[in-house]
């Protein structure tokens, strides 16, 4: 069995918790099996879109979406932003330029976000 990622960990324990197999969850979401089984054990990347599949789905209860959302964090480097317009493209351009000058006060912007 391949080690499985926090985000891996997390969603396994989500599943078990619901009395849910990977194949169940997968096709209440829209994937296969194994491509979820590759996202668990960090063989596929995560996307936000997948995050909020299983959030919306499973209807998680906060403290169950930020522990998904923070094992996702440890699971992945790199983020990848499906823009609508130039205007958001050029917004996430510039926070990510900002992420990687380390120009931004995490703290400040989490509790920004949070509040929104």
């Amino acid at each position: 069995m391949a080690k499985l990622t926090d985000f891996g960990k997390a969603i396994r324990k989500i599943r078990i918790d619901r009395d849910m197999n990977l194949i169940q969850l997968a096709e209440s979401i829209g994937v296969s099996s194994a491509f979820l089984s590759s996202v668990e054990t960090g063989k596929k990347p995560i996307s936000a879109e997948l995050i909020g599949k299983i959030i919306t789905t499973l209807q998680l209860k906060k403290e169950d979406e930020k522990i998904l959302i923070h094992s996702a964090s440890h699971s992945i480097r790199n983020v990848t932003i499906k823009t609508k317009s130039a205007e958001e493209a050029e917004i996430a351009f510039l926070f990510a330029l900002r992420m990687q000058a380390k120009s931004i006060k995490l703290d400040t912007l989490r509790n920004f976000i949070n509040e929104s």
